[in-house]
C-alpha cells in the first residue's frame, strides 16, 4: 500500500469510527486526507471496498496475534495461564492503541453489518476459532473441567476484552479506573484470567 492510499485509510478509519458509514462521505475521507476527490476509488474501489477494508485489516491483526500467542497447545496448567494473560494483555493494548476499528465493529453489529459484505468478518471468526482450539486442546490434556463449555469460556474473554476498552472513558466516569492506565491494566487482566479459570469461591486448601 503506497502512502496516498495510508493517508485515506488513516482518515477513512477516524471518520467512520466518529460519523459511521452513512454520515461520512468520499469527499469528506478525501479532503481530510489530503488527496484529490477520486482517491478513494482509484485505490480502493469505493467507499464501500475501503470500509470492508479497513474491517477486514483489523481481523487480519487479531488473527496474527492469536496465532503467534495461542495458536500451539498449552503445555500445563501454568502455560495456559501465562498465555491467556499474554492475549488479553496484547488484545488490549492493540485496541488502545488503534481503538477506532473496534467502534466501527461495534457500530456495524448494531446495524447487522448492513453496510459490508459478511465475508470480510472470516478473519475475525478466525480469532475466535484460534481461541477455542487452544482452549479446547487445554481440555483434552485435563487443564479444564471436562463439563466446561468453551464457547462460553472464549465468549466471556473476548467480550470483557472489547467491552473494557469500548466503554473505557463510562468506566472511568463512574468507577474511577481506567484500562489505559498500565498499571491497573495489567491487575484487570490478571484478575480476568483468573477469574475465568479458576472462579472466585475459595478451595478448602486455602487461607481465608
Amino acid at each position: 500500500m503506497n502512502e496516498t492510499a495510508k493517508l485515506i485509510r488513516k482518515a477513512a478509519t477516524q471518520l467512520f469510527a466518529e460519523r459511521g458509514y452513512a454520515g461520512t462521505s468520499v469527499r469528506a475521507i478525501c479532503q481530510a486526507a489530503g488527496t484529490n476527490v477520486n482517491g478513494v476509488s482509484y485505490h480502493f474501489g469505493g467507499k464501500q471496498a475501503l470500509y470492508e477494508d479497513i474491517i477486514s485489516r483489523s481481523g487480519d491483526d487479531r488473527l496474527a496475534s492469536a496465532q503467534r500467542l495461542l495458536g500451539l497447545p498449552p503445555g500445563d496448567a501454568a502455560d495456559l495461564e501465562s498465555r491467556l494473560l499474554l492475549f488479553a494483555e496484547e488484545t488490549l493494548a492493540a485496541h488502545l492503541r488503534d481503538p477506532e476499528p473496534l467502534i466501527i465493529l461495534y457500530a456495524e453489529t448494531q446495524q447487522r453489518f448492513r453496510n459490508c459484505d459478511p465475508k470480510v468478518l472470516k478473519n475475525l471468526s478466525k480469532h475466535n476459532e484460534v481461541l477455542l482450539a487452544f482452549l479446547a486442546s487445554a481440555r483434552r490434556r485435563s487443564l479444564l473441567r471436562k463439563g466446561v463449555d468453551i464457547d462460553i469460556v472464549a465468549g466471556t474473554l473476548l467480550e470483557r476484552l472489547n467491552n473494557q476498552v469500548h466503554h473505557a472513558d463510562f468506566i472511568e466516569s463512574v468507577y474511577g479506573t481506567s484500562i489505559k492506565e498500565p498499571k491497573y491494566r495489567r491487575h484487570w487482566s490478571r484478575q480476568t484470567i483468573d477469574l475465568l479459570l479458576h472462579g472466585a469461591v475459595r478451595v478448602p486448601s486455602e487461607e481465608p
